[in-house]
């Protein structure tokens, strides 16, 4: 239940601000590398658990996004509160705001997904060539290279 009602002043802001969130996320999407994906993974406990490689890219890619969304959102959140305090001197729930935008970030949160498929399907195929044999079977030896030698 929301404590204030949402004026346009707040609408305007959060509109605004969640476009520009959902922007950053496309161009982080846009600008992922495999580097980043697996930035800090030991490539021993990849192996060792044994999975296919789409599931191994599949899980560092989800990990890194959901790691670096946490980042913006409770940037956004905290941009968010600033204005309010600013704007109001009270307190309005940061949740209940989002949460009357959610219906409306539908179109964008739909060009996220979009940009997710291709970012993962480009990955996946930079993932095949460079660390797969032709049987597609993971080149082990060159993915610990990979991992352990560069600024990964």
């Amino acid at each position: 239940m929301r404590t204030e009602p949402i004026t346009k002043d707040v609408r305007d802001y959060v509109t605004t601000n969640l476009y520009d969130l959902q922007q950053a996320r496309l161009n982080a999407l846009k600008r992922t590398t495999l580097a980043d994906v697996f930035r800090g993974r030991n490539p021993y406990s990849l192996r060792a658990a044994g999975q296919v490689p789409f599931h191994i890219l599949q899980e560092n890619l989800d990990r890194y996004l959901a790691s670096a969304d946490e980042d913006r959102f409770a940037a956004f959140a905290h941009k968010l509160a600033a204005f309010l305090e600013k704007s109001y001197r009270r307190k309005i729930e940061t949740v209940d705001i989002i949460e009357y935008f959610e219906p409306k970030s539908l179109p964008l949160r739909i060009e996220l997904l979009e940009e997710y498929d291709r970012s993962y399907n480009r990955l996946t195929s930079q993932f095949y060539d460079e660390f797969c044999d032709n049987e597609s079977r993971i080149d082990w030896e060159r993915l610990t290279r990979f991992l352990t030698n560069s600024e990964v």
